[in-house]
């Protein structure tokens, strides 16, 4: 297991999906060189984490960092991807363990998932990241929690 999932277990986090194993480092092949992040949420039960790989979640974003992006297709892109373009907010290099909105994560996956440059597909992010994010995103929002990314 990787020291963020045992991590998790030290400070009594519930896992509730790691996917770490599935997650590729883009530039080397491996698995995702040990750079994991955390979905977070905070609930009466406890604490609640999605384990992900960091590089393959931003390969993810980065889908919209590219030459000839106009202002306005870039300035209608969630917030969660221009921070992750813009190193801001949550991909602040101070950043740790980041509340980000929980709507505006939903509209990202969306984005991921829809995005129109064939180039960039890929099934992995719609058959395992997107349901299980989705999944763990709208639970937070229906009991009203806050969402967390942790880097």
């Amino acid at each position: 297991m990787n020291e963020a999932y045992h991590q998790c277990i030290e400070n009594n986090f519930l896992v509730k999906e790691d996917l770490t194993h599935l997650c590729i480092c883009p530039c080397c092949g491996a698995p995702d060189c040990g750079e994991e992040y955390m979905l977070i949420t905070e609930s009466e039960a406890g604490t609640e984490a999605v384990l992900f790989g960091g590089a393959s979640f931003r390969r993810y974003l980065n889908y919209w960092f590219y030459e000839g992006i106009t202002p306005e297709e870039y300035s209608s892109l969630p917030e969660l991807v221009r921070q992750n373009n813009e190193c801001t907010g949550w991909q602040n290099i101070e950043a740790e363990c980041t509340e980000i909105d929980a709507h505006d994560f939903l509209r990202t996956l969306e984005a991921v998932k829809n995005c129109n440059h064939i180039e960039y597909k890929d099934t992995d992010f719609e058959n395992y990241y997107y349901p299980v994010f989705k999944s763990f995103t709208e639970d937070v929002i229906n009991k009203a929690q806050k969402l967390y990314i942790s880097i």
